[in-house]
């Protein structure tokens, strides 16, 4: 995990001293995300300049330092994450100067004119971007999953991009403003939110498997992988295997490791393969107390295994008042309000494993969107198995969020009407988006799309979320399961046969068989757990009055007595956190080099209708 950040001029030459000030200036605004930082990069022509800092995993030598030149002195690339090699290997260009992975990928990219064929055989996480200095074009390209971000902006007469959105706005090209609408939509959906667009107005996040060429003034995105659908089936030798090579490609390192732990399938499945491939490991698992949520019983299930595996496990505690001091706080690193609650334990997890001198930490992200969820109720259509034609667009758009969230939907359908936000133009943006990823992959099964939909956009969400909580601890996270040939395996197979749907069927029922000889019988027969509602009134009247404390978010009134009474400690977090973040955009505003966490002045609002506030 490194941070990588840019600048690609369209209007020719720039002073030369300006663009390397402005490489400085984003090194040290992500310098959280690595050990060091070089020199920025500054192209000859004056018109490209790209920087990165760097945390080095394999080879923590010099050699391995960013940006990197390949010997012709053509290409310059910079490069965040992990790739662990290529599923089309070919022989070396030039004999290695390094054993990191930056090199490895510097020679696909110098081998292959096209991005595409370059990108699509890389196997790991990626976010990358480098300028061919015999063409002119510089390329920015995001792994296949979306692991890891990158971020962009036309502004200055140019392209600006960081790995994150706040390095964009710290070099004071960016202006903080929040589009009301997107503000409106991001926040009815809540976990749902993943696509081009971001929670900052002329803010872009290049999506999973895309690549985007820039030739100036010209740019071209484009997707260089897509799964292929079909209905043959898969057995767990074949899952096993592909397992197998998963996590043997991520047990490389140089530094010490880590892993979440919860007890569930697949942190548990992972530890225990890494075990068995004598990696050293130590176990983390988060338990939340004064009834503030989560997974009651995750301590004992991690306990269990870790016994039975024999890896030590911390147990790392979150009460209300650690996370309650959290909320104003997250915001600021998320560069958005909180939306879940999970950002709170990640956080907090990622903060003790760093703490213990761990660099690398392994997860079981992505497990479930690829193999689990298969009763429907977390797919975007009403009924998977119901005809195309019937597949409930006003479920989707007017009783969904409703449904299962009715204070939540109320305080936001409150919130759109007191900032001039049409909501029936918000729930048809909401269909435009679903359907997109919905209908974005061949094949007549439902389910299959719904998958896909969970792959491309509730996943993305979960990777942006720990990416932030990690970088904040100069941690990289490596997601197993998030694994090209698992994830074509999993869309090769049959869903019947992952889940047989009937009475009592266990959750990611052909995963567990594959995996079977790593997992006790107790983690087996564990019943698909999320994170239930905090209970406790007293956590209720504390984010309360830090909500009050922050003040409304964007100047709007008090709220209804009636709406107030009804909300819990998800809409309060919620209020909060806006308002934190709100405070932070001003400061930002007025000084992008400052660093404070929050501030009571209302951010403006790009365009507020005709009731909004700014």
């Amino acid at each position: 995990m490194c941070g990588i950040a840019g600048f690609v001029s369209f209007e020719g030459r720039r002073d030369t001293d300006w663009l390397a000030a402005l490489g400085r200036t984003m090194t040290d605004a992500m310098a959280h995300r690595g050990e060091g930082a070089c020199a920025p990069y500054v192209s000859a022509c004056g018109t490209v300049m790209l920087c990165a800092t760097r945390l080095a995993i394999r080879d923590r030598t010099e050699a391995g330092d960013q940006p990197m030149t390949d010997p012709a002195g053509r290409v310059v690339l910079v490069h965040n994450g992990e790739v662990y090699g290529s599923r089309s290997p070919a022989p070396p260009l030039w004999p290695r100067r390094t054993t990191c992975d930056t090199e490895f990928v510097l020679q696909q990219v110098c081998r292959e004119a096209d991005p595409a064929t370059a990108l699509r055989p890389l196997s790991g996480m990626f976010a990358l971007a480098w300028h061919d200095t015999w063409t002119g074009r510089v390329v920015l390209a995001r792994d296949h999953f979306g692991v890891k971000p990158l971020f962009y902006a036309f502004t200055h007469g140019g392209l600006l991009f960081a790995s994150e959105p706040g390095v964009l706005l710290r070099t004071g090209l960016v202006t903080p403003e929040v589009d009301p609408q997107e503000y409106v939509l991001r926040s009815w959906i809540r976990m749902d939110a993943a696509d081009d667009r971001t929670w900052l107005r002329g803010v872009k996040a290049l999506q999973p498997a895309e690549y985007l060429a820039v030739d100036p003034p010209r740019t071209h995105r484009h997707r260089y992988w897509r799964l292929e659908p079909d209905d043959v089936p898969v057995g767990p030798e074949e899952i096993r295997a592909a397992f197998d090579r998963a996590v043997a490609e991520r047990a490389v390192s140089d530094v010490p490791r880590a892993a979440v732990l919860s007890g569930g399938v697949d942190s548990t499945a992972t530890v225990a393969a890494l075990t068995r491939a004598g990696v050293p490991i130590e176990g983390y698992v988060l338990r939340y107390q004064n009834g503030i949520g989560g997974s009651g019983d995750d301590v004992a299930h991690a306990a269990e295994a870790a016994d039975r595996l024999g890896v030590p496990l911390t147990v790392c505690d979150l009460d209300r008042h650690a996370a309650a001091d959290l909320v104003p706080i997250l915001p600021t690193r998320l560069m958005r309000p909180l939306l879940h609650g999970a950002e709170l334990a990640m956080h907090q997890l990622y903060r003790t494993i760093a703490d213990d001198g761990n660099v690398v930490v392994y997860s079981g992200h992505g497990a479930d969107e690829l193999w689990g969820y298969q009763a429907g109720g977390y797919f975007p259509i009403v009924d998977p198995f119901a005809p195309t034609y019937i597949h409930g667009r006003h479920y989707l758009t007017h009783q969904l969020y409703s449904d299962e969230r009715p204070v939540w939907a109320r305080l936001v359908t409150w919130m759109a009407r007191e900032l001039g936000v049409d909501m029936t133009a918000v729930t048809d943006l909401v269909w435009e988006r679903t359907m997109d990823e919905y209908r974005g992959i061949k094949t007549a099964s439902p389910l299959k799309r719904g998958r896909h939909h969970l792959l491309r956009r509730f996943l993305v969400y979960v990777n942006d979320m720990v990416d932030a909580t990690s970088a904040t601890f100069t941690l990289e996270d490596r997601p197993v399961f998030q694994d090209v040939a698992l994830a074509e395996l999993a869309f090769r197979c049959p869903e019947h046969l992952k889940d047989s749907g009937e009475p009592g069927s266990s959750h990611k029922g052909l995963l567990k068989e594959a995996l079977a000889d790593l997992l006790p019988d107790s983690v087996r027969s564990r019943p698909k757990q999320g994170f239930p509602s905090p209970t406790d009134p007293r956590y209720v009247r504390q984010l309360a009055d830090l909500a009050d404390g922050l003040g409304a978010p964007f100047g709007l009134p008090p709220l209804p007595a009636d709406l107030r009474a009804e909300l819990g400690v998800g809409e309060w977090m919620f209020l909060a956190s806006t308002s934190a973040w709100l405070g932070h955009l001003a400061e930002l505003r007025t000084d992008p080099r400052s660093h404070g966490e929050q501030s009571r002045t209302p951010v403006a609002l790009a365009h507020p209708g005709p009731r909004g506030r700014p």
